[in-house]
C-alpha cells in the first residue's frame, strides 16, 4: 500500500459505503443494511474506500447462497470507532481466522475464484497504518463479521451526521 498522494480530509462514512456498494453492484438478492449514522471520520478517501470495498465485495462474492443480508455499522469502544461488515454467507473456519489475512491466501481453489488473495492484507495493512487493527469472527454456515477499528481522538467533538 502505497501513499497515493491524498490527504486526510473528512468523510462521511454513509456517501462513501453507499458509493462503494454501487460500484460493486450486487445482485437484487443480496440485502444490504447500512448504519443510517455512520460517522464522519478524518482520512484518507482512496485508503478506506479500499477498506469498505474489499469487505463488501467478500461479502457478496462469498455469499455462497442465493439470498443472504450484508450489514454495515460501528460502535464506540474505548475512543476507537470499532468497525463491522457482517454478512449471511458460508463463513469461514475458525482455524483459518489469521491466515485469510495474509496475502495471497484464500480458502477457495485458484480455479473456483477470481481473488487474488490480496484483499484482506490490503485491508489489514490499511487498518494498522492508521492505528487501528482488523479481525474475523465467523461460524461455518452461518456467516462472518469482519472487524476494523479506527482510532477517534477527539470523540466526543467529532461531528456525526444528524
Amino acid at each position: 500500500v502505497r501513499n497515493g498522494g491524498g490527504k486526510n480530509r473528512a468523510l462521511d462514512l454513509n456517501q462513501l459505503v453507499t458509493d462503494v456498494i454501487d460500484a460493486i453492484a450486487p445482485p437484487a438478492e443480496i440485502n444490504i443494511l447500512i448504519d443510517p449514522k455512520l460517522p464522519i471520520v478524518f482520512v484518507e478517501k482512496t485508503r478506506i474506500q479500499q477498506v469498505f470495498q474489499n469487505l463488501i465485495s467478500n461479502a457478496v462474492q462469498y455469499m455462497g447462497k442465493p439470498t443472504g443480508t450484508i450489514q454495515i455499522g460501528y460502535t464506540v469502544e474505548a475512543g476507537f470507532w470499532q468497525f463491522f461488515v457482517s454478512d449471511t454467507g458460508v463463513g469461514i473456519e475458525e482455524r483459518h481466522f489469521e491466515k485469510v489475512f495474509q496475502i495471497f491466501q484464500t480458502l477457495v481453489p485458484r480455479d473456483q475464484s477470481e481473488s487474488t488473495g490480496v484483499g484482506l492484507a490490503i485491508v489489514k495493512k490499511i487498518v494498522e497504518l492508521h492505528g487501528g487493527k482488523v479481525w474475523v469472527t465467523s461460524q461455518v454456515n452461518h456467516g462472518s463479521t469482519f472487524f476494523f477499528t479506527l482510532p477517534a481522538p477527539n470523540l466526543e467533538h467529532d461531528r456525526f451526521p444528524p
